[in-house]
């Protein structure tokens, strides 16, 4: 019997699980891909033979390739039937993406993201019960974080992986079938899926990119002119200075003691899944890193970071930062503010947190924080706990026992 999954997105993420699944002889892969001209050129390549996920060096350079059946901007194309739906998006796109399918998702389904994002759940949960659909009728599951590092080398047709992790974590609700789900998700990606306690609200704490992305940002361009433009765009990883690293150590703790707090706050709470960014790197990278002695070597000597620049944009004379990239408008509102949201209800302290988040704001002309309080307008663009009515701890599902 064919089982059929559905990949949500038309970027680097959804690429790869794409043609990773298609390439399975009992797995039937649909593309919901709504925006602009996506899907007609994703059947494009489809007609030129599919998908090639092409592995790096530190891979074996292997070698897979797999057609979609069907991709289509319309969700009753594509949704009905199948069990998984996979989310591979930047979480700014969720509440889109959910709305859509809500209606045309199968008794019983599945429905998950391929790497975590602050409060995966409860967007998932609002679109459902907009559609009258009660927690109990799908299921949802949610990877730590992205299993590889990709790059769409031609659209439709090929996407290099590099850095391939040796496992990744998944959680999912309810949390009595995550082997089931880790059964299936690792199957389909090809990268071993144990259960790790923490739920989605520990999974959201330990997003790692929640404090690289936004600290090297914050680092690199904290003190850029507004006009000025770079000669070149500096290296992302490789480039980084010993105060990014600093400052990502930084966070680092003060999520450390946020996890810590909650843990003493609600009895029997395991977030053993936060784990600090230093020993993080060796646990995700320890084959790529070439120098592990501090945190700043173990970014900067990862192979599998080797010429990652920042995102910029071409200007007059050079090139000027990217704020729109998903590096800020991501992991800003959709990731470490809900991290500051979570602190606030806590009571705990996050003054480095707040250094980048209150640049940040600025350098993408929203508002997030007032005060160096979660109330900012733009919070109904974010996935801070407050967004969704969120007053207390105990007004968020996992913490309410």
């Amino acid at each position: 019997m064919t089982r059929r999954a559905c990949v949500l997105g038309a970027g680097n993420s959804a690429h790869t699980v794409a043609g990773l699944v298609a390439a399975l002889p009992d797995w039937e892969c649909h593309v919901f891909a709504p925006r602009k001209d996506r899907a007609q050129l994703w059947r494009d390549g489809i007609a030129r033979g599919g998908i090639r996920v092409q592995y790096g060096a530190d891979d074996d350079h292997r070698l897979i390739q797999g057609r979609p059946v069907a991709v289509s901007k319309r969700p009753e194309d594509v949704v009905p039937g199948c069990e998984v739906l996979i989310l591979c998006l930047p979480a700014m796109a969720y509440d889109d993406h959910l709305r859509a399918v809500a209606p045309h998702v199968d008794e019983g389904a599945w429905i998950g993201t391929i790497c975590a994002a602050n409060g995966f759940d409860w967007c998932v949960d609002e679109a459902m019960a907009a559609v009258g659909r009660a927690p109990d009728s799908y299921r949802v599951f949610s990877l730590q974080n992205l299993p590889w590092a990709c790059r769409v080398n031609d659209y439709g047709v090929e996407i290099d992986v590099m850095g391939t992790k040796p496992f990744m974590e998944i959680t999912s609700r309810p949390i009595g079938q995550v082997e089931e789900i880790g059964e299936i998700m690792g199957r389909l990606v090809r990268v071993p899926m144990p259960h790790e306690p923490g739920g989605f609200l520990g999974f959201g704490l330990s997003n790692i990119a929640q404090i690289i992305h936004p600290c090297v940002m914050h680092g690199n361009f904290h003190d850029w002119d507004g006009e000025t433009p770079y000669r070149e765009p500096p290296l992302f990883y490789e480039g980084m200075s010993q105060a990014i690293a600093d400052s990502m150590y930084t966070v680092s703790d003060e999520i450390a003691a946020l996890k810590a707090e909650l843990e003493r706050r609600v009895p029997d709470l395991d977030l053993s899944v936060v784990r600090h960014i230093f020993p993080w790197c060796l646990r995700a990278y320890s084959k790529y890193i070439d120098d592990d002695s501090t945190l700043r070597t173990r970014f900067a000597t990862n192979r599998a970071y080797v010429g990652l620049t920042c995102p910029m944009r071409e200007v007059e004379g050079g090139f000027a930062p990217d704020f729109t990239s998903r590096y800020v408008s991501e992991d800003v509102p959709y990731n470490l503010l809900a991290v500051k949201g979570v602190a606030e209800l806590a009571g705990v302290e996050t003054p480095q947190i707040d250094t980048v988040l209150t640049w940040a704001q600025a350098a993408m002309g929203r508002e997030y924080l007032v005060d160096g309080e979660v109330r900012g307008k733009d919070l109904p663009f974010t996935f801070a706990p407050q967004r969704f009515g969120f007053r207390s701890l105990s007004d968020i599902p996992e913490l309410a026992r």
